[in-house]
Parts: C-alpha cells; structure tokens; sequence
C-alpha cells in the first residue's frame, strides 16, 4: 500500500515537502519504507534536462553523466526513472539510437527511417491483420516510432516491447503492399 504525505515545515515558511510511504506485508509483519520524493523529483528533473540536451546512446553512458553532476543511482533505478519519464530510444540519422524525452521537431528522412528498419528487423510474421516483427535486443521500440513516422496508410497503430513490436493492420490489408512501404523495396 502507498500513501502520499505533505508535511509542512514546522515554521510554517518554505516548501513542503512530498513523502511517499510504502507498507508491505513480510512473513515478518509489517515493512514500512519512507521516499523522499524531492529526491527523486530531482534526479529525474536532471535526467530530463541531460537527454533533453545531449545524445545519450546507453543507459550506461547517462548513469556515467549523472556520476558527474554527483547523483549516484543504480541501473534499475535509472531503468524506472527512464519509465517513468517515458524516455524512448530513437534513430539519430547516423545508424545509432539515442534517448530522447521529446518527440523530434521533424520528422526524420524516409531512407534513414528504412535503412534503420531494414538492419534491425530480425523476422516478421503475420497472423490475420497483426504483424509480429522481431527486432534485435532493445531496439522495439525505435523500430514502432519508425514505422509511426513512416505513416503507412494500412497500419492503425504499433506496440513495442524490448525485442518485439506488434502493429496492428487495417482489416483486409494487403500484406506484400504493407512489407514494401516498410523496407521500400521493390
């Protein structure tokens, strides 16, 4: 069980602050464990404004800029944060992803998007309108923006995973129509 509490300080001036609570029940009784949510607000404020300003291409690259602005944080609590924040991983125009916290100002350019596609995409599978596309590790839900921003007139929607997506296809739509506006080959 979770509850927040908004403690005012006791001079009645200055900001109050937010606490989480979290109570779980142990084969020993009862665990309560309090967060300071300033904390964590603040961490994350940080994490956004860093990938809101530079290209970060791996967790392990933003856990190593938060070391520098003198936040410690392990890789699961960062994993949570990036959730939280709904951080996704996009294509750069160079081949690499990077995490980004806003969508790009422009779309990026149909052979860069189909160059991506084409070297991540491990199989595709089809059953009725679905399509299952297999990606490498990690790269889902680059691959789910890309095919978003491709536009394609038969898909209704996408939903990435790590290493798979499914996007979901008009009724009756034509499979081989779809396969070549997605990797533009012939």
């Amino acid at each position: 069980m979770r509850q927040i509490f908004i403690q005012q300080p006791q001079d009645g001036i200055g900001p109050r602050t937010r606490i989480e609570v979290a109570t779980e029940e142990t084969s020993r009784g009862r665990r309560t464990k309090e967060v300071d949510l300033k904390t964590q607000e603040a961490r994350r404020r940080l994490i956004h404004s860093i990938l809101h300003a530079e290209k970060i291409h791996s967790q392990e690259e933003l856990l190593k800029r938060l070391e520098k602005e003198g936040v410690e944080v392990t890789q699961a609590t960062l994993s949570r944060d990036l959730k939280f924040l709904t951080v996704s991983r996009v294509p750069d125009g160079s081949g690499e992803y990077v995490y980004t916290v806003d969508a790009p100002t422009e779309p990026a350019q149909d052979p860069f998007i189909r160059d991506d596609l084409r070297r991540e995409i491990v199989d595709i599978k089809f059953s009725g309108n679905l399509v299952v596309v297999k990606t490498k590790l990690g790269h889902a839900p680059g691959i789910a923006y890309g095919i978003d921003n491709l536009k394609i007139t038969d898909v209704l929607g996408t939903l990435g995973g790590d290493d798979t997506l499914l996007v979901v296809l008009k009724e009756g739509a034509d499979r081989a129509k779809f396969l070549k506006e997605l990797t533009g080959n012939p």
